[in-house]
């Protein structure tokens, strides 16, 4: 009886040995990178993306009765402001507002305990996190949004990294064994955070409008105005090319339904000496991208020519901005 006494005592203290031991192990964490693409910038909608963080405690789950985890993500080495992270980049001097967020709806800034830009870290607490620390781990979503609207932002790829412990990123965590015995624990991870903004352009142009006239004995002049809107820096040609019925920028021809035609021209100076039409011909306006709209004024002129039978006279000709 002695003899079984000494073995099962012998193996409590292995036993107790062994969960005394537990809190000499941590926990593990990664990243995946929170990849944006491209971004329009000129537009006033938002750009979207996620990233996972990793936490992989599942070496010991057998000896823990509980986790607490609070992860705190910082500025990142683009900095941040009270508005927003940034993003920059190595060939351009402006930057890229971006955010992380804890939820999906993009509504709770993803935050940290070591910084003053608000938000909140992502904490996670109590006997029921053991449930999800499986042998394969907890992945925790991050939520990433460019907001549009940014168009003084230069084309170029832009970044973030996030790799400063505690200033970028940092895990606080504490553990209890099954003998509630707790240990706080620190850890830390990197990912980055990027996105492209592309070159882009956005045209709109109204109506040339000569008016009416019973007889075209002499020339008559109209004007309207094209507006371009292209990203900060952008080099941009504005074409027009020959409507339906022309051939080349001195045989553009408004028509009637009954097949009557009047001939016009169009020009990119008030004196009406420069025509305008294709890039493939030479004759497009030039143009660089100020992130704001740019107004381009077209210069019509109806040439004095025997007058054709009464009627409504039209052409549609096709503005294209090329970038």
């Amino acid at each position: 009886m002695r003899r079984a006494i000494a073995a099962l005592l012998s193996a409590l203290l292995l036993w107790l040995g062994a969960t005394a031991a537990a809190p000499a192990q941590s926990c593990s964490f990664s990243a995946t990178d929170v990849v944006l693409g491209a971004v329009d910038v000129l537009g006033g909608g938002a750009t979207d993306s996620s990233g996972i963080i990793h936490a992989d405690c599942s070496t010991f789950l057998g000896l823990l009765s509980s986790i607490t985890l609070t992860i705190s993500v910082g500025e990142g080495l683009g900095g941040a402001s009270s508005g927003a992270r940034q993003m920059v980049s190595g060939t351009t001097a402006t930057a890229l507002n971006y955010q992380l967020y804890r939820d999906a709806a993009r509504s709770q800034v993803l935050g940290s305990n070591y910084w003053s830009y608000g938000g909140a870290p992502i904490t996670l607490s109590g006997a029921s996190l053991l449930s999800l620390l499986t042998s394969t781990g907890l992945d925790i979503p991050i939520y990433g949004r460019v907001p549009g609207g940014q168009a003084g932002v230069v084309p170029g790829s832009y970044a973030s990294v996030f790799s400063r412990d505690p200033t970028d990123v940092r895990v606080d965590y504490r553990t209890c064994n099954l003998l509630l015995l707790c240990v706080n624990r620190s850890a830390s991870f990197s990912f980055t955070v990027s996105a492209t903004v592309p070159p882009d352009c956005l045209v709109t142009a109204g109506d040339l409008d000569f008016g009416t006239t019973g007889v075209l004995s002499a020339a008559r002049d109209a004007t309207s105005a094209i507006s371009v809107t292209c990203t900060l820096g952008s080099a941009f040609d504005v074409g027009l090319n020959y409507g339906f019925y022309g051939s080349g920028p001195g045989d553009r021809q408004m028509r009637s339904t009954a097949g009557d035609a009047v001939g016009y021209r169009l020009y990119r100076d008030a004196a009406r000496s420069l025509d305008w039409g294709t890039l493939a011909d030479g004759l497009a306006q030039a143009g660089a991208g100020q992130g704001t709209a740019q107004a381009f004024t077209v210069y019509g002129r109806v040439p004095a020519q025997a007058t054709p039978p009464p009627g409504t006279y039209s052409d549609t000709v096709v503005v294209t901005v090329t970038y």
